[in-house]
Formats: C-alpha cells, structure tokens, sequence
C-alpha cells in the first residue's frame, strides 16, 4: 500500500509542476520570441539499499527543456523590431544581472542613456559581449547581419551614415545543449563531468544568425494545446487523488482483518 501512495504522491508533484509550466506558458503567449516551455521531459532515479534508501524507481524531471519551434513572423514595419529566421539567438545581458543568456526577444528599444534594449528591459550584447549604446539618431537601419547603421542627429544632409554597432547572434552547434535556467533565461550547459555535474558554458557569439529588420517573431505557444493540457492535468490530478483514497481504504480493511478475535 505505502508504494502505491508513494507513486500517487510523485505523480501529483509531477502533475503539479506540469500545470506551472503550463501557466506560464499561457502567461507569455504574447510575449514576441518566448520559447515554450516542455513540460514532458522525464528521467527516471533507482534508489538503492547501499545508500540507506529502500530500492523503487522514481520518476524525476529533467527541468529547463523548451521548443525550439519558429512562432509566426508578424510584420510591423518598426525598424526596431527584429527577428531571427531560422535557428539563432540575441545575446543579452539580463536585466536582473546575471551571466549572458540567449534570447529571441526582438522588440528593441532604447533608453534615455542610448542603451539597446529589448522588451523587457534586457541589454543587448556587441559581437564582444558588451551592451550596445546608440548616439541620437534620426534613422536606423539593421542589416541581416546585425550591423547597426544609423545616421546621427544633428549630421550633415549629406553625411555618410555610421556603423554604430555589431548585434551579436549565436546559432548552436549540433552537439550544443542549451536550457532554461532558473531565471527562465536561454543558457550554453557543458557536457556532465565525470561526476555528473553539469554547469554553464561561455556563450562564443558567433554572428551567424540571419535578422529580418521590421518583423516581430511571436511566442511559439499553441493555446489551444495548452488549454488542453490543462483539462488533462486536471483529471490525472483527481484520478490520482482517488487512487491515493482507495489506498487508504485498502490499508483500513486489511489492518481490521489482522486484529485478533475479541480485540
């Protein structure tokens, strides 16, 4: 009876961390270049005897999994906002601090001290990993390959425009792994040590990404999917609260069959 409960238990936690995913996914649905969350992404954990534990095979998550799928292009003709086709990432420098994250956020802005940055107040990163500051300008055009030309104001009708910046993309490698880190930000992980462990690897801008100026990639959440995940969830959840009701009616009967006559 305890394993039954104890694979009720891990499968409502489970669930549980499941319909959070989900909810945040259905929170940045509008949210341009926010990649879905996967909320299917399981291991398995043998406990053994040796270490103290009884042995039973638990489920666990392999947590910071995303889709890498492309939202739809939305044509705005903003000549701030960006997007990526195909495979590629911004560099960015996380509001909050932090090391540098990947992202495919490309509603840009910039502050009043001229600093590019996107949507939700991130720094975008040069081709060295440092924060873009723009001079005042009049025009701005970004090319597919990131360079940043503007012209200044206050410059000669006549003036040549400026190359003021390189935006910084990266396009993984086949054998790179990224993930969602605790911040809910893109990271570079290294393959695991001999130990297991695994940590974050130095983000190497590449500038292989290909931008298209004017156009905004949106979030690559399906709501209709994820409403439905929801309705799922939801009747797993009281699925498994029954199982773990009849366990306890279970343990209650057998318990009374063991007591001794006239106890």
């Amino acid at each position: 009876m305890d394993r039954m409960a104890q694979t009720a238990l891990n499968s409502l936690k489970m669930l549980m961390e499941n319909q959070t995913a989900t909810s945040h996914n259905l929170s940045n649905l509008s949210t341009p270049g926010y990649r879905q969350d996967v909320v299917t992404d399981f291991g398995s954990i043998y406990l053994n005897r040796q270490n103290g534990v009884e042995p039973r095979i638990v489920s666990a998550r392999n947590v910071g999994g995303f889709s890498t799928q492309q939202g739809s292009m939305e044509t705005t003709g903003n000549p701030l906002d960006v997007a990526l086709d195909g495979n590629g990432y911004f560099l960015i420098e996380p509001r909050d601090g932090g090391n540098p994250a990947l992202s495919r956020r490309g509603d840009l802005q910039t502050s009043e001290n001229g600093e590019l940055l996107d949507g939700a107040g991130n720094k975008i990163l040069d081709d060295g990993l440092q924060p873009i500051v723009l001079p005042a300008f009049r025009r701005i055009d970004i090319s597919p390959n990131g360079e940043i030309i503007i012209e200044p104001t206050g410059a000669e009708p006549d003036a040549l425009p400026i190359n003021a910046a390189l935006i910084a993309t990266f396009v993984p490698g086949e054998n790179d792994q990224l993930k969602k880190t605790l911040d809910g930000h893109i990271r570079l992980q290294t393959e695991p040590d001999e130990n297991g462990q695994i940590s974050l690897a130095e983000i190497v801008p590449n500038n292989q990404g290909k931008l298209v100026a004017g156009t905004l990639e949106k979030s690559n959440v399906n709501a209709v999917e994820e409403m439905v995940n929801t309705i799922d969830q939801q009747r797993k959840f009281e699925m498994h609260v029954k199982m773990i009701q009849m366990t306890e009616e279970l343990d209650s009967v057998g318990a009374s069959l063991m007591r001794l006559p006239g106890m």
